[in-house]
């Protein structure tokens, strides 16, 4: 029972399930992911992926607003 509430408690705490939970942390793990790819290719080439890290932090921002 221990090791069930370790994997619940923070999703249930912030009012989601499991399977809800995890469905928006790979969510915006894949899309920070993608991101920092980005912003290092545009550490060497500035003119490339301008507003990407910009756009992803507005994306993110309204997937969490979303949620309240």
């Amino acid at each position: 029972m221990y090791i069930i509430n370790l994997f619940n408690e923070h999703p249930k705490n912030v009012n989601l399930t499991y399977y809800e939970h995890f469905k928006l942390s790979s969510s915006i793990s894949f899309k920070l992911f993608i991101s920092s790819i980005k912003a290092f290719v545009h550490s060497i080439f500035p003119f490339v992926f301008v507003t990407s890290t910009t756009n992803v932090i507005d994306d993110i921002e309204n997937q969490l607003k979303k949620r309240i």
